[in-house]
Order: structure tokens, then C-alpha cells, then sequence
């Protein structure tokens, strides 16, 4: 017996068993894939329109004053107001007022009154000037209204720009503005502390909206 070819014989044999061990598939079932997470969401939260019926919880922006925007339809508005609103449909139409008799505050808006159409154009918080506590009154994110000082003002808007009004010899303070509308706060003659907060697209608040 030819003892080289036996060994040739035997080593090409177990060549080929290798081989076929090393391409047989692997045992254990499919492979695993991995999930990739949904990305969460996070959830968003829709501010809480304030109460129509509770000026306390209104703020005081260069956009409106509460419910009362700057540019809003004037007789939806009051629609969606109490009845505690006043509208003088014959001697001041384009005015809407709100007195609150056991505080010495109140608020009024204004519209164009050129046209039953014209947007609203002036949100004004004033003192009664009963002598009344203002506490409850609208007042701005930072918590100025009624009552704040000049140097309050300017400590939380350096920005903030001085003026004299045109009629009754009083004074105000402009805030900067990006819109149409500025916040004004009003001082009177010889006063320190604001005694209105105007919400306005004029050049300065009105000396009187019904005169």
C-alpha cells in the first residue's frame, strides 16, 4: 500500500470537514436586532387665558391688557366681557370702562372713533383717585402697575424713556416696544408713583378719550 497517498488522502478529507464546519450557519435561533427608541416628546402646555371677570389675574403688555388687545375688534371684546362693563352708546360709543367699587382702580379701552370698525387702539388701568387700595389691579409680568415708582421702573427697564405730556403738566415713562404699542406709566403733576398704566399706539396716552 502506497502509505503517501493514504496520508494525502486523509488530510484532504479532513480539510474538506473544516470547511464545511466553519460555513455551517450558526445555532440558536435568529439573530437579535436591536430597536431604535422613539424620540420623546415633550409635552406642551397651553397658557391659561385669564378669567374675563377677574382683573387680577391680567396682565399688562405692549399687546393688550387681559382679554383687551391692542387691534382687537372692539364690540366682540366687550362682548366677551361681565356686564359690569360700561359702553355709553350715545355720548361715548368708542369707549368701554370697567369700575370696581370696592377698589380704587379701574380699566378702560378705546377704539378709533372714526368707524364702528376701527381696532382698539388704548387699554388704560387708572387710579379712581378715591384714596381706595389698587391691590388686584392688572399689572405687568414684573409686577409693576398702579402705585409703582419711577426708579421700580427704570431698575427693571433701564430702556425705559421719559417724557412730559402735552396737557395737565404730568409726566411718563415709555417702555421699549417691538410692536405698535408701547406700555406707558403715567405720573402726575408733582407725583412719583404711577397713577396709570397705558397700553397705547399713539405717541403718548390721551388726555381724555371722551372729551
Amino acid at each position: 500500500m502506497d502509505t503517501r497517498r493514504t496520508i494525502v488522502v486523509v488530510l484532504f478529507a479532513g480539510l474538506v470537514a473544516a470547511g464545511a464546519a466553519g460555513c455551517a450557519p450558526p445555532t440558536g435561533g435568529q439573530p437579535s436586532s436591536t430597536s431604535t427608541p422613539e424620540p420623546s416628546v415633550a409635552p406642551t402646555t397651553t397658557p391659561t387665558p385669564p378669567a374675563a371677570d377677574d382683573p387680577s389675574t391680567w396682565l399688562i403688555s405692549e399687546l393688550g391688557v387681559g382679554p383687551v388687545e391692542i387691534g382687537g375688534d372692539f364690540a366682540s371684546t366687550l362682548a366677551g366681557l361681565p356686564d359690569t362693563w360700561t359702553n355709553d352708546q350715545e355720548n361715548c360709543a368708542w369707549t368701554a370702562w370697567l369700575n370696581v367699587p370696592e377698589a380704587g382702580y379701574g380699566v378702560a379701552f378705546v377704539r378709533g372713533p372714526e368707524s364702528e370698525t376701527a381696532p382698539i387702539s388704548e387699554i388704560s388701568v387708572y387710579d379712581s383717585g378715591e384714596g381706595k387700595p389698587t391691590d388686584g389691579a392688572p399689572a405687568t409680568a414684573e409686577g409693576l402697575g398702579l402705585g409703582a415708582s419711577k426708579d421700580e421702573i427704570l431698575a427693571e427697564y433701564p430702556g425705559a424713556e421719559e417724557g412730559t405730556a402735552q396737557i395737565g403738566g404730568g409726566t411718563w415713562l415709555e417702555l421699549p416696544s417691538d410692536g405698535p404699542a408701547h406700555v406707558f406709566f403715567e405720573f402726575r403733576e408733582g407725583e412719583t408713583t404711577a397713577s396709570d398704566v397705558v397700553v397705547t399706539t399713539r405717541s403718548e396716552p390721551s388726555y381724555e378719550v371722551c372729551g
